[in-house]
């Protein structure tokens, strides 16, 4: 069969179009996998920074009521993280927030297209009702982090400095919250996604028949060539694939779970009962050295 049509000229033709989808579609996908990752490091640096600043901004008061209000905080700020990972990485949560109508605030299974009976529809609903329900709710928890930060004139003496700012950080972590539920919420459009693999795959799926009409006397070397260029094309493709939802449970996803860890490690030092804002060390920690204290 002569697949190489007019000589290799129009078959040349559509390689260069197999090559541009290709390169084009992993370039756009690798970039969103990036984009991911700056909304995600944008999350932990705020909350993070947060959890600094309220510590710095009221370690001139150790005293037991500005211990529980750095508690109250921490506690409500570790609430909001986890509520937003599993609202970004979870899929029974992307089903939900998919399939819940605005208004209602009930499920619209019949305009999103899946069913009641659909395994991941049922630990989803499971999973969102109740009191565990309410603590997936991302906007409530940032609400109980603002509340939070406004009371702190009831538990800190002169109240936390600069608190326009712990609220400025707030909204950061809800706002990367918010760019990040897109990967999930609106992925890349299928048409092109569907046409450039069903492309890609067909073009290696003639690939054996074009090269060997070319050259019919050298099989073994026909052969190589066609293991190669089909090894690259599909690598390509499947990394394509691998890397389109950043925000999974892949092996090669980011790891937001170990992310989170880390951070709740952090606010744990920087806002805990054994923190040096607790223990009034922060400010004058500073200035010491280990032989003493420095002149300033």
């Amino acid at each position: 069969v002569d697949l190489t049509f007019a000589g290799g000229i129009g078959y040349g033709y559509i390689s260069v179009l197999i090559s541009f989808f290709t390169i084009a579609s992993l370039n756009s996908t690798y970039a969103r996998f990036w984009e991911a990752r700056g909304h995600l490091g944008t999350a932990m640096t705020e909350s993070n920074m947060l959890a600094a600043r309220a510590a710095l901004y009221t370690a001139h008061d150790d005293s037991d009521k500005a211990d529980a209000w750095r508690a109250t905080l921490k506690n409500n700020l570790i609430r909001l993280l986890n509520a937003a990972l599993f609202m970004i990485q979870d899929d029974r949560a992307c089903v939900l927030f998919n399939a819940t109508d605005a208004r209602t605030g009930k499920l619209d299974l019949k305009k999103q297209d899946v069913r009641a009976s659909d395994p991941l529809v049922k630990t989803a609903s499971s999973a969102l009702e109740g009191e565990e329900g309410k603590e997936k709710d991302v906007m409530a928890r940032a609400m109980d982090v603002d509340a939070t930060i406004l009371t702190s004139e009831d538990h800190v003496e002169d109240g936390c400095k600069n608190a326009g700012e712990l609220h400025g950080r707030t909204a950061a972590i809800v706002g990367a919250y918010f760019n990040l539920i897109k990967f999930s919420t609106t992925p890349r459009p299928f048409v092109i996604t569907q046409m450039g693999r069903t492309l890609v795959f067909l073009w290696v799926f003639t690939l054996a028949g074009a090269i060997l009409n070319g050259n019919p006397t050298d099989i073994v070397q026909g052969c190589f060539l066609v293991f190669i260029v089909t090894y690259g094309f599909i690598g390509l493709t499947l990394v394509d694939v691998e890397l389109a939802d950043p925000l999974g449970n892949d092996d090669n996803d980011l790891e937001t779970q170990r992310y989170l860890e880390i951070i709740k490690v952090d606010i744990e030092k920087l806002l805990g009962k054994d923190s040096l804002s607790s223990e009034g060390k922060l400010l004058t920690n500073a200035y010491h050295v280990s032989s003493g204290y420095g002149s300033v």
